[in-house]
């Protein structure tokens, strides 16, 4: 049998913790910042994961973010056909 995780996350600690565990798994975070330098979208993927964090997202947070992740132009999901998809500058 095979499971799958998809969502979207208010809570930073529950966010943090699948974000923690999966980055030493070869998952990674993707975000994306407005023109003023506030990230706006953040995305955990990897093969089976799939989650969006839609909270506050404080400066200590934004600097977590920023450290550990991949920030890109544009990041989109396909839910039909299961594609996160990635456009960096």
């Amino acid at each position: 049998m095979s499971f799958r995780l998809s969502g979207e996350v208010k809570d930073k600690v529950l966010f943090r913790s699948v974000m923690d565990a999966g980055i030493k798994n070869g998952g990674k975070v993707f975000y994306r910042e407005d023109k003023q330098g506030n990230i706006i979208d953040v995305v955990y993927f990897s093969g089976a994961k799939r989650v969006s964090y839609i909270g506050e997202i404080d400066q200590e947070f934004a600097n977590i973010l920023r450290a550990e992740g991949f920030r890109v132009k544009d990041v989109s999901f396909d839910e039909e056909q299961g594609i996160l998809k990635i456009v960096q500058e």
